[in-house]
């Protein structure tokens, strides 16, 4: 399985890219929407970790761009602000997970959408 991860905030990006890879997981990782846009021209996706605050605008009004591009993605929306979670459903997304979050929230997460075990 491949993700994309599509956050602003290094040790976030750094502390889940590690924990998925101890599950076998690959990962790879991009910055800001126009990075993460270009991942997904160029690679193949499972999942798409989409952080909500990015410093090029809200991460949720990706998610139809992503569906476009790769339909049977799943997106999970994560944000320290939990009041997003309507926006971030409201276009789409197939989870939210607040921030902080920790490796059952992550691993539960993917397993509630069937990517792992």
């Amino acid at each position: 399985m491949n993700v994309l991860l599509i956050d602003d905030e290094t040790e976030i990006c750094f502390l889940l890219r590690n924990m998925l890879r101890r599950e076998g997981i690959d990962c790879d990782v991009a910055y800001s929407m126009a990075e993460g846009r270009e991942q997904l021209r160029s690679g193949h996706y499972s999942a798409v970790f989409l952080d909500i605050h990015l410093p090029d605008g809200l991460g949720y009004l990706m998610i139809p761009e992503i569906r476009e591009r790769q339909p049977e993605v799943h997106v999970i929306a994560i944000s320290a602000v939990d009041n997003e979670r309507e926006n971030a459903k409201g276009q789409g997304a197939d989870l939210f997970i607040s921030k902080p979050f920790d490796k059952g929230s992550i691993l539960g997460g993917l397993r509630s959408l069937g990517l792992t075990a």
